[in-house]
């Protein structure tokens, strides 16, 4: 018969300690404790972190024909009465046919990955965010997604677990701003269903995406058409442009004085958006083809495709005006950025109603009164890709020339009207008449 070890009081476990040999060194020990066969404490000599030494309990039993250790907690925050207890617990369990060890490496387990489910919807999205950093093209972009989803989404949606947000959530989300502030509701769900994809995809949540707009919250709301009306840039009428072009250039005097104008003439030249001529560097211009090549990494600027704009006569004579062929083009007199306010803001100070981007939608409607030009060719001159002809244009050649051809029209009718004038060069004294 197994040795029955003497049932110990809590009295006589306190009183236990650890071993030292002959020689004086200390060494754990392990004592039975009795009342459940296997169960000790094993007492530490006294160590850095507890000076009295530790105490803890262990259930020496066989579990699958291997004998096994069972840690039960640590005495006295585990009594001598508790660790029998769960002593008795531990030797049923294996009676039944439980592993123990096994079972509580299982719901560890189980805990890990019910934890990992514990992702809020701001704890997501700040993922997100970081995501988008690296990715998109403007710091600006990068900050109207940190504004958005603080000031509308976190407030409703913010602390629900990725997979606890429901549709009834967005439509209270949206409904305080999508009459008054369309366009941003319609930003505000695309981001919402963006990082909640994020979420499905990463396992965080099983039901479909709630935040899809159609056939889902679009019927929840008026159609953004009926509530919104878009109210595009001011532009000034092309009809206007040739005695527009002789005021822009009139206020350079003297030679070089208002960079922020040279620069307004070269977005209308080359139908560019104000910032990527604003940021326009000179690494990304080839005088001698007449090209200005923006690259896919271009600073500020976004751009999916590196892009080429032909450059027109009146175009390069602009550069060439410049007083240096190195970093940015386009500077301040103290040498800084020339922020958009600047070029925004001429065509008004000259008595037109328009800003820098309008420009672009006064080419646009130009070009369809000339009724000789592809919508296609047009298009690519405002860099737009939104149709299948357009990017098959794209495809081929971004249909260079043809653009070339286009803009070489336009220079033509910006500085000689109606009459069948040759381009009027950028001298000095065009610019003071």
């Amino acid at each position: 018969m197994p040795k029955v070890s003497k049932t110990l009081s809590d009295i006589q476990v306190r009183r236990l300690k650890h071993s030292v040999s002959s020689a004086g060194r200390e060494r754990a020990a392990l004592h039975a404790v009795g009342g459940v066969s296997g169960l000790y404490i094993q007492c530490s000599p006294p160590s850095a972190s507890n000076a009295k030494g530790a105490k803890s309990w262990i259930l020496r039993t066989v579990i699958g024909g291997k004998r096994r250790d069972l840690g039960l907690g640590s005495y006295p925050s585990v009594s001598l009465t508790t660790a029998r207890e769960l002593a008795r617990e531990r030797k049923q369990s294996i009676a039944n046919g439980i592993d123990p060890i096994a079972d509580a490496k299982s719901k560890k387990s189980a805990l890990v990955a019910q934890q990992a489910q514990e992702i809020t919807f701001e704890a997501l999205s700040k993922e997100f965010i970081a995501i988008k950093t690296k990715e998109w093209k403007t710091a600006a972009q990068v900050r109207r997604l940190k504004q958005y989803l603080t000031e509308y989404a976190y407030p409703h949606i913010g602390s629900l677990l990725i997979r606890d947000i429901r549709r009834e959530h967005l439509v209270k989300m949206l409904k305080p701003i999508w009459e008054e502030k369309t366009p941003t509701a319609n930003r505000l769900i695309n981001y919402v269903e963006a990082i909640i994809n994020k979420g499905i995809v990463e396992g965080l949540r099983k039901d479909s995406n709630p935040a899809i707009w159609k056939h889902n919250l679009d019927q929840s709301f008026p159609k953004a058409s009926k509530v919104h009306k878009v109210q595009h840039q001011r532009s000034v009428d092309w009809r206007v442009m040739p005695e527009f072009m002789k005021k822009l250039f009139a206020l350079d005097v003297p030679i070089g004085s208002r960079p922020d104008a040279l620069c307004l003439a070269f977005i209308i030249l080359t139908i560019s958006r104000p910032t990527e001529a604003r940021l326009a560097d000179w690494s990304e211009i080839d005088l001698e083809k007449k090209i200005w090549n923006i690259p896919t990494d271009a600073e500020g600027r976004k751009s999916d495709v590196e892009w080429k704009i032909p450059l027109t006569d009146q175009a390069v004579r602009i550069l060439e005006s410049m007083p240096s062929r190195e970093g940015r083009i386009f500077s301040t007199l103290a040498g800084r950025k020339i922020p958009d306010n600047y070029v925004s803001s001429i065509p008004d100070a000259l008595g037109y109603d328009g800003v820098a981007h309008g420009f672009r939608t006064t080419f646009r409607t130009w070009g369809q009164e000339q009724q000789r030009f592809t919508e296609e060719a047009l298009e690519l001159c405002l860099k737009h890709l939104e149709t299948d002809s357009t990017r098959a244009a794209y495809a081929r050649s971004q249909l260079v020339e043809e653009r070339r051809k286009i803009l070489v029209a336009y220079e033509h009718w910006l500085f000689s009207g109606d009459k069948d004038n040759k381009i009027v060069h950028l001298t000095k004294s065009m610019r003071a008449s």
